[in-house]
C-alpha cells in the first residue's frame, strides 16, 4: 500500500512531551478508543490482504484513534506483513501529529497468529510442567516474535482459576490452584515484559486477564454470570492479581466478559475502583474485553443505549480504553454528553488517556522508530527444539500398569520389527494436539493446517518414523465420534470392491471403521489410541457434559474386546478434561497431553519408547463425574459424597472419589522424600526444608510440593492447599534438601465477621505435608514423617482481625510513625491491653471494629489521591481518635452508643457522628469526582527481591 506523503521528516520526539493534559477533549477519547485492525484492511486482488490507505487516513490520521488489535482475518500474516503494515500505521499518526498507535493481539501460547513463528505450549501445559521457568521462557518468545511484527502489546497471561472442567477456557488458565497460577502468570509475565537489547520494540507489555472471577460462571458456559461468593472472590481469585500486580509489575489488565454479584465487570465500582484501584493499588492502563461497553446495552441488559453504557462505564468503573467501541461517534458523543450533564468530568477522561500515554511512553514507543532492518525478524521459526524442551516437560503419565511405558522395543528381536496400530480422531493431525487460539480464533481448519504449520508432524507421522516400529494406521472414529476414513492406507482391489459392495447395501454404515480398526489390533503388539476435542475458543467451546462422543468410548472398547492380550496405551488430547471413566480401566497406560502444540507427537513417541522420563504433573483435579465432585483439591472439608452403591438411601460419607488428584503424574524412576522440617506457620513466616533422593534407576525430574491442612479456624478450611513447590532434576541415586520459605502474608485467610480482609488467627492449629498424595489429615494419625505439626509459637489470649486489619492499614499508610506507633504498640494496645479490643472479640471496652478499618482505608485512598498531606490527622479525627476515644462501640457494620457519653473537644457525640458520616460522604464524592480511587498500594511482606529466580529442569536422561 502507499501512504501519502506529508511531512516526512515529523518524528516522535517533535511532540513526546504532550500530555493528556494538554490534548483537547475529542483527541483524548480517540486515545480511549481501540478498534478492530479488520476495519482497515483491504483484498489485495490477489487472494491476500492488505491495508486500505483510505481507512488508515480516517480512522487514525483523521480520527486519532490510539489503538488497533487483532489479527488479520483470513490474511495469515507473518512477522514482515504485520510490521510493514505498523510501519504504515505509524507513519500516518506522525503525519498527523497523534501519538504512537500501539497494536493489541491475543498473543498467548507463542506468535499463535503469526505464520512461521513456533507456538508454544498453552498455559494448562505450561502449568503441568511446574516449573517457572517453562512459563517465563513462553512468555519471553511469544513477546519477542510478536515485538518482530512491530506489535509490543500481548493481551496474555490469562489469571482465572480453572474450577469448571466444562467452562470452554480451561486450557488457558495455568490451572485450578491460586498459588501456581499467581506463580506461573507472573513468570510469563516477566518474560513478556523484559526489557532486550535486540530488536524495535524493545519491550511489551503484558496484559493480565479477565479482572475478575470471569472463569467460576455458574454453569460452566462461557460468559454467563458469575457465581463467587465475595468472601471466596478474595480468598481464592484475588490472590494470584496480588502476585501479577505487586510482583511481576503487569503494566495492563483487562477486565472480563461477566457480571460479579449481578452488576457487569464493566462498570462495577466494587470489582475496578475499589478491589482493583485501592486494595491492590493498581496504577496501570485498564482495558474492556471485546466490545464489552456495548455489551452493557446488548448482553448484560443494564444500559438503555450505548451513551449510557459509555456514561455507567466511565462513571463507576475505572476503565482506560474502549476495546472496539461498537460506533466510534456515539463513544465519542456519550462521553461529551456525560460530561455537559455532569454524569462525568473532563478529568475523569484525562486521567485514562494519560494512563494511555504513560503506558505509551514506557514502551519506548515515542523513543524507537519501528523500520524493517529488525534484528528479531530472523529469529522467528528458528525455537522449535527449545520449546520442545517445554513441551516434554507438559505430559502427564496418569497411568502405567504393570509398567507398561516404555516399551521394550527390542524383546522381539533384532529380526522382528514390533507391530504397532495408531488408531483415534486426533492421532493423524497436528490442529487438535495445539488448539484454538493458533492461525484463527478457533484455530486452523484442519485443511488449512498443512499451510500454517513448518514444523511438527501427527502421532502418526512420529511413529512412522521410528526404524523399529511396524506401524499401521485406522482412524477408528471421527473427533465426533462418526465412522471415518482411512486415507492412505493401501488396500487390495478385492478389498476395494468388497467396500464398495458394502456401501451399496449399507453395511459400511455407522461404526464400520471401528472394525477395521479392531481388526488391525488382533494382530498388533501395541495400540496407541488417541482421544480427545476439536479445536475451540471462548462461546463456541460451551458443552452441556463432560462425556467425550459415544462413538469415542467405544472406539476403545471394541479394541479392548477383540484384543484383550494386545497393550492399550491411551493418548488425550483436549483443552479440558473430559470424562475417561468409561475406558480407563480397559487401557494400561494413560498419556494426558492437554495441548502441547504441534511438538506434541514427538515427546508423546519420546516418552513412549523411554528416551524421555516423563515429569509432568496436573495442575487441575482430573473429574470422575460430571458433577464437579472434588472439584477443586481445596475444596471445603464439609464439601463431601456419599459412599456406596445400590439402593438409597447411603449412610455414609467421605471424600469425593476423583480420577486423578492435584499434582498427580508418574514418573519411570522412584524418589524418596526424608528429613521433613517446618517452623513456623501460624504466628509467623513458614520455613521448609525436606531431603528428596532418586532411588530409582533413571533419571527424572520431580515436583516437591507442601501442602497445609488446617485442623479449624473462624471460617471452613479447604481440605489442603498449596503453598510452595520447586521442581528438581536428580540421577540416579542422586539426592538434594529442598528449602522453602511461605510468607506469613500468603498463610492469611479471610475471616468470619468480614468478607475482604486477610486475618490469622494465633489459636488455630494446622499441619503440613510434603508430596502431592500425602494426606495429613488421615496421615498424621500414623505419625506419618512426611507430616508436621504447626501451631503459634507465642499464641495470644485474645484476637481480633479488626485489630489486626487496622493496624496493618497504619503501618502501610506510615501514619503510626506519625504518632510514634509502631507495629507491635498498636497490636498490643489493641489485643494484651484490652483498650481498644471490642466486647463482640471478648474485651471488656469498646474498640476498632470493621467499621473503623473501613474508614481509615476509605481515608487513605481518597485523601492520598487528593495529594492531602493531613491523612493521619483525618484518621485519627474523621474515623476516631485512637487515644482518646473510651465509649463508642462497634459492632460488625453497624454504629451504636454505649454507656458514657462521648466527647471529645467539646463536640457533642450526636454532632460527631454527623459529622464523621458527613466528611466520610464528602470524601467519597470528591474522591468520586475525580475519577475513582487510585490510592494506597497495599504492599505485602516479600522475602528478598523481587527478581524471579528460576531453576531449569532438564527431563533428558544423560547421554551414556
Amino acid at each position: 500500500m502507499q501512504i501519502r506523503a506529508r511531512n516526512e521528516s515529523l518524528s516522535w520526539p517533535d511532540f513526546r512531551r504532550r500530555t493528556a493534559a494538554e490534548m483537547s477533549l475529542e483527541e483524548k477519547i480517540a486515545q480511549m478508543a481501540q478498534i478492530d485492525i479488520n476495519m482497515l484492511i483491504r483484498d489485495d486482488g490477489n487472494g491476500g490482504k492488505e491495508l486500505n490507505p483510505d481507512a488508515v487516513e480516517e480512522w487514525i490520521g483523521r480520527k486519532g484513534v490510539g489503538s488497533v488489535l487483532n489479527v488479520v482475518i483470513n490474511g495469515f500474516w507473518n512477522a514482515s506483513q504485520y510490521r510493514q503494515a505498523v510501519i504504515d500505521i505509524q507513519k500516518v499518526a506522525k503525519q498527523y501529529h497523534r501519538p504512537p498507535v500501539i497494536w493489541g493481539i491475543d498473543t498467548v501460547h507463542g506468535a499463535n497468529y503469526i505464520r512461521g513463528a513456533v507456538v508454544t505450549p498453552q498455559a494448562i501445559n505450561l502449568a503441568a510442567t511446574f516449573n517457572r521457568t517453562a512459563a517465563y521462557q513462553a512468555g519471553k518468545l511469544g513477546s519477542r516474535d510478536t515485538r518482530a511484527g512491530g506489535m509490543p502489546w500481548l493481551f496474555s497471561p490469562l489469571l482465572g482459576l480453572s474450577l469448571e472442567s466444562r467452562w470452554g477456557r480451561v486450557y488457558e488458565t495455568f490451572g485450578e490452584d491460586p498459588h501456581l497460577v499467581g506463580e506461573m502468570a507472573s513468570a510469563m509475565i516477566h518474560g513478556i515484559q523484559e526489557t532486550t537489547g535486540v530488536g524495535i520494540p524493545s519491550r511489551a507489555a503484558a496484559c493480565g486477564k479477565h479482572f475478575v472471577g470471569y472463569s467460576q460462571s455458574h454453569n460452566g458456559h462461557d460468559r454467563s454470570p458469575s457465581a463467587i461468593p465475595r468472601r471466596h472472590l478474595y480468598q481464592y481469585y484475588v490472590p494470584p492479581w496480588i502476585t501479577a500486580i505487586s510482583k511481576a509489575k503487569v503494566m495492563t489488565i483487562m477486565e472480563s466478559y461477566v457480571e460479579y454479584d449481578g452488576v457487569p465487570n464493566v462498570a462495577n465500582h466494587e470489582s475496578l475502583v475499589y478491589l482493583l484501584r485501592n486494595r491492590l493499588g493498581f496504577k496501570g492502563m485498564l482495558v474492556t474485553d471485546y466490545r464489552e461497553i456495548k455489551n452493557l446495552e446488548e448482553w448484560h441488559h443494564v444500559a438503555k443505549d450505548y451513551k449510557d453504557a459509555v456514561q455507567k462505564t466511565l462513571g463507576l468503573g475505572s476503565v482506560d480504553m474502549n476495546m472496539v467501541p461498537a460506533d466510534y461517534d456515539e463513544f465519542q458523543k456519550g462521553i461529551q454528553e456525560g460530561i455537559a450533564s455532569h454524569i462525568l468530568t473532563e478529568d475523569r477522561i484525562t486521567v485514562s488517556a494519560d494512563r494511555i500515554i504513560k503506558l505509551k511512553q514506557d514502551l519506548g514507543m515515542y523513543d524507537e522508530e519501528v523500520t524493517m532492518d529488525d534484528d528479531n525478524l530472523p529469529l522467528v521459526g528458528t525455537d522449535v527444539d527449545d520449546v520442545y524442551e517445554t513441551v516434554v516437560q507438559s505430559i502427564v503419565l496418569a497411568k502405567n500398569n504393570n509398567a507398561t511405558l516404555p516399551l521394550n522395543i527390542t524383546r522381539l528381536g533384532k529380526s522382528k520389527r514390533m507391530k504397532v496400530l495408531v488408531t483415534g480422531p486426533t492421532s493423524s493431525s497436528r490442529i487438535y494436539p495445539t488448539g484454538g487460539w493458533t492461525g484463527e480464533w478457533q484455530g486452523v481448519p484442519i485443511e488449512e493446517e498443512v499451510n500454517w504449520f513448518f514444523y511438527g508432524n501427527s502421532l502418526l507421522e512420529a511413529f512412522q518414523s521410528e526404524s523399529s516400529l511396524d506401524v499401521t494406521f485406522r482412524c477408528g472414529v471421527s473427533i465426533l465420534g462418526d465412522t471415518c476414513e482411512d486415507k492412505n492406507v493401501s488396500t487390495s482391489l478385492w478389498t476395494e470392491a468388497e467396500n464398495e459392495v458394502k456401501d451399496w447395501i449399507g453395511v459400511n454404515e455407522g461404526i464400520e471403521s471401528i472394525q477395521r480398526a479392531a481388526e488391525a489390533a488382533s494382530v498388533s503388539d501395541i495400540i496407541i489410541v488417541a482421544l480427545g476435542e476439536e479445536p475451540y475458543a471462548e462461546k463456541p467451546a460451551d458443552i452441556r457434559s463432560l462425556d467425550l462422543p459415544a462413538g469415542q468410548y467405544s472406539l476403545v472398547k471394541q479394541l479392548c474386546e477383540s484384543s484383550p492380550q494386545v497393550k492399550i496405551v491411551l493418548v488425550y488430547y483436549g483443552g479440558r478434561p473430559r470424562l475417561l471413566r468409561p475406558v480407563v480401566e480397559l487401557v494400561d497406560a494413560v498419556l494426558l497431553g492437554f495441548l502441547p502444540g504441534p511438538s506434541a507427537a514427538r515427546a508423546v513417541v519420546d516418552i513412549v519408547t523411554g528416551r524421555v522420563n516423563p515429569s509432568g504433573r496436573l495442575p487441575i483435579t482430573y473429574p470422575l463425574y460430571d458433577d464437579g465432585g472434588g472439584v477443586p483439591y481445596f475444596r471445603a472439608v464439609s464439601d463431601q459424597c456419599t459412599l456406596g452403591e445400590g439402593l438409597l438411601p447411603h449412610w455414609q460419607y467421605g471424600p469425593c472419589e476423583v480420577q486423578w488428584p492435584f499434582g498427580h503424574g508418574l514418573s519411570f524412576t522412584e524418589f524418596e522424600y526424608s528429613q521433613f522440617h517446618a517452623t513456623g506457620g501460624i504466628d509467623r513466616d513458614l520455613n521448609l526444608s525436606v531431603l528428596i533422593k532418586n532411588v530409582g534407576d533413571r533419571a527424572g525430574a520431580e515436583t516437591v510440593m507442601f501442602f497445609t491442612f488446617d485442623d479449624f479456624r473462624p471460617t471452613t478450611p479447604e481440605y489442603k492447599r498449596l503453598r510452595a513447590f520447586e521442581k528438581v532434576f536428580l540421577h540416579p541415586g542422586e539426592e538434594t534438601t529442598v528449602k522453602l520459605t511461605v510468607p506469613l502474608d500468603n498463610l492469611r485467610f479471610v475471616g468470619s465477621s468480614d468478607d475482604s480482609h486477610y486475618v490469622i488467627d494465633p489459636s488455630m492449629t494446622s499441619w503440613v505435608g510434603v508430596g502431592h498424595d500425602t494426606d495429613c489429615r488421615y496421615a498424621r494419625e500414623n505419625d506419618s514423617e512426611l507430616c508436621i505439626h504447626l501451631a503459634a509459637q507465642n499464641p495470644r489470649a485474645t484476637y481480633s482481625g479488626a485489630c489486626e486489619a487496622a493496624c496493618n492499614v497504619w503501618r502501610e499508610s506510615n501514619c503510626s510513625v506519625t504518632f510514634g506507633m509502631a507495629a507491635d504498640r498498636c497490636v498490643d494496645m489493641c489485643f494484651d491491653g484490652g483498650r481498644y479490643l471490642s466486647k463482640e472479640d471478648g474485651g471488656q471496652n469498646e474498640g476498632w471494629g470493621w467499621n473503623y478499618v473501613k474508614c481509615i482505608e476509605s481515608v487513605v485512598y481518597g485523601f492520598q489521591k487528593s495529594g492531602s498531606k493531613d491523612q493521619c490527622w483525618q484518621m485519627t479525627s474523621l474515623c476516631r481518635d485512637i487515644f482518646h476515644t473510651s465509649s463508642l462501640y462497634e459492632s460488625e457494620s453497624s454504629l451504636r452508643h454505649d454507656r458514657l457519653p462521648f466527647q471529645q473537644e467539646g463536640v457533642p457525640e450526636a454532632n460527631y457522628v454527623a459529622l464523621v458520616v458527613g466528611l466520610v460522604a464528602s470524601t467519597v464524592v470528591f474522591v468520586l469526582i475525580r475519577g475513582g480511587w487510585d490510592g494506597l498500594k497495599r504492599r505485602r511482606r516479600e522475602s528478598g527481591n523481587a527478581e524471579l529466580e528460576f531453576m531449569a529442569v532438564n527431563t533428558h536422561e544423560v547421554p551414556a
